[in-house]
């Protein structure tokens, strides 16, 4: 049902005030019982169903199961790797890795439809190593990055600008706009 149609509109002014004055006409008239359960019972209803729509979403989102066991943790320490990671613009994230993000990371790009593989290659690195490599002092020597090549992605003109668009909401940014403009 949409949001903007009219009937919608009255059944949740319905939902929300129907409660609210039969509630209060309950209880003036003496019947404290009924009132009380006149607020109590919409409000159990409405939380209900907001933990179920929440479990489905959620449901929905988590395709893959143990989507940890899909992804290759690989540590880099040499300049080549980091080098190609920054001139590749790759997809990259603050943290270190763990299950649970790990597991909605992959999930996220499945949902994409731009896992070119089922494996993923996540190269993790330190802020230590991009001050001395690329000779920025915008990092903290223990900050950690994941990040993940485009070219192991499969972008394509059609998906590229929503992925752009949804990599920003999981907190996604290129390494190069990282470096360059931390």
């Amino acid at each position: 049902m949409k949001k903007d149609n009219p009937f919608y509109v009255a059944f949740v002014c319905i939902m929300l005030f129907g409660p609210i004055i039969a509630g209060t006409v309950l209880l003036v008239m003496g019947h404290t019982v009924s009132g009380l359960l006149m607020f109590l019972v919409p409000v159990v209803f409405f939380g209900a169903a907001v933990t179920v729509r929440k479990y489905v979403m959620k449901r929905a989102f988590y395709k893959i199961k143990n989507a940890n066991e899909k992804i290759t943790v690989i540590p880099v320490k040499d300049s080549e790797t980091l080098q190609a990671l920054r001139d590749n613009s790759a997809l990259t994230f603050w943290g270190e890795p763990n299950k649970q993000d790990l597991d909605r990371l992959y999930n996220w790009l499945n949902n994409e439809g731009v896992l070119k593989k089922e494996r993923l290659n996540l190269y993790t690195f330190d802020g230590k190593s991009l001050k001395e490599i690329f000779q920025k002092n915008n990092f903290g020597d223990e900050e950690r990055f994941m990040s993940i090549f485009l070219t192991d992605l499969s972008l394509n003109d059609a998906n590229m600008r929503q992925f752009s668009i949804d990599r920003m909401n999981i907190g996604g940014r290129y390494l190069d706009d990282i470096i360059d403009n931390a």
